[in-house]
């Protein structure tokens, strides 16, 4: 059985900003391949509370809505 020090238990600590960035880019993911409407707006409402608690930066959320402009803008197609 191995013996952990305390210390080993500081380092996973996950900052609000990176959950928030993990979520984020989960939906992301699913987003680009899926390309439905309700995905969209899930990411717009979840990067919109995530700036408004500080987890999410001013210019991170300027990064991810040119990105789904870019996405709406290319369609996607399914063939």
């Amino acid at each position: 059985m191995a013996n952990h020090s305390q210390g080993a238990y500081t380092h996973t600590q996950i900052t609000p900003s990176q959950v928030s960035t993990a979520l984020i880019g989960a939906k992301l993911i699913a987003y680009r391949v899926n390309r439905k409407p309700e995905q969209l707006h899930q990411l717009l409402g979840m990067a919109r509370m995530a700036c408004a608690l500080n987890a999410l930066s001013y210019q991170e959320h300027d990064q991810l809505l040119i990105e789904l402009e870019r996405l709406c803008v290319e369609g996607v197609d399914h063939a």
